[in-house]
């Protein structure tokens, strides 16, 4: 064969590595291609597959674990027991599902004078049983500590060391104009039964009582804990949510709502502003002594809340929200 024989043959045996080479590349392309779409598909049916079930399972837990009705009990009644003259109306609840969590939303009322105005919203994001994030946003102008100590509540035990500004206060409610009504904490001189205060103090109304619970001497747990005061609605409640709703003893509801928190009670402390609720020793002073208050949260007229220190019964008042006359027998 002459070179130019050889040259041909080269050529010809060039090309056809190149057109395998291409053959090659092309065929790995395809591969790589099919490849691609088959974990796409497999990933997006994954997906499909696991929507559905970790949605079921999140209905199924909170239609049979914890349910969503138990978290919205807890959450409601815990705040009609450790804060102080609030209530909450059932149409304002917005509930909320995602893979594995619930999402509540509601308001926060208060009665201040004859009416009821929002206070708070609150934004409460469980996972599964746990409250993992709790937002909430405040319209009011005056409220206690985020976090208290021993000292500082609103509504003092009379045998706690008064630090507050008495005087002050009366001052300041002194300066209003006669045309506001007052929410006002009244911490008393000695441990009175609810009927009796409200026997006392006429021209208000008495919307709030703590409860003697054998700590609020100290404010501080058989730990050392600080320990916020709780308490229950005295007036009649008839919003559709309310647990006091229809009750024939608001006592007794309260009674009944700590047997059922303390059931949950981790859940229940991060719900409410208290850092310590220490339910189970609480109760137990309850039981073996009875309900006894010593301070109230009270709603009126200004001038009429100014007569309640003819009562004697009155240790130290702190003035809360005030709105402009809305008072009406």
């Amino acid at each position: 064969m002459d070179d130019y024989e050889k040259l041909v043959a080269a050529g010809k045996e060039q090309t056809l590595e190149q057109e395998q080479q291409l053959k090659l590349t092309k065929q790995m392309k395809r591969t790589v291609s099919i490849s691609q779409v088959k974990l796409v598909l497999g990933i997006l049916t994954i997906l499909l597959i696991i929507l559905p079930v970790s949605y079921m399972f999140t209905f199924l837990y909170y239609a049979f674990g914890t349910k969503s009705t138990t978290l919205m009990d807890v959450t409601s009644q815990t705040l009609y027991v450790t804060e102080p003259n609030t209530a909450l109306e059932e149409p304002e609840f917005d509930m909320e599902f995602s893979p594995f969590s619930m999402q509540l939303k509601f308001d926060q009322y208060k009665r201040i004078g004859k009416e009821d105005y929002k206070v708070n919203t609150y934004n409460l994001h469980y996972t599964l049983g746990s409250l993992t994030k709790k937002e909430v946003g405040t319209t009011l102008e005056r409220s206690p500590r985020k976090y208290p100590t021993e000292t500082s509540p609103w509504l003092k035990h009379p045998k706690n060391r008064l630090e507050m500004e008495v005087a002050n206060e009366w001052t300041i409610l002194s300066g209003l104009p006669d045309e506001t009504v007052v929410e006002a904490y009244i911490s008393l001189k000695e441990l009175h039964t609810v009927d009796e205060i409200r026997r006392s103090f006429t021209g208000v109304d008495v919307v709030w009582a703590a409860v003697d619970t054998g700590v609020e001497q100290s404010n501080l747990s058989k730990e050392g804990n600080v320990v916020s005061p709780i308490g229950y609605p005295v007036q009649v409640d008839n919003t559709n949510w309310s647990p006091f709703k229809d009750a024939k003893s608001n006592e007794q509801v309260f009674k009944d709502i700590l047997n059922f928190i303390v059931q949950y009670e981790d859940l229940a402390t991060e719900v409410s502003s208290a850092k310590n609720l220490k339910l189970t020793e609480r109760i137990d002073y309850i039981e073996k002594n009875g309900i006894k208050t010593y301070g109230v949260v009270v709603t009126g007229p200004k001038a009429e809340i100014e007569k309640l220190v003819e009562t004697n019964l009155i240790r130290a008042l702190k003035i809360g929200e005030v709105k402009l006359w809305n008072w009406a027998n």
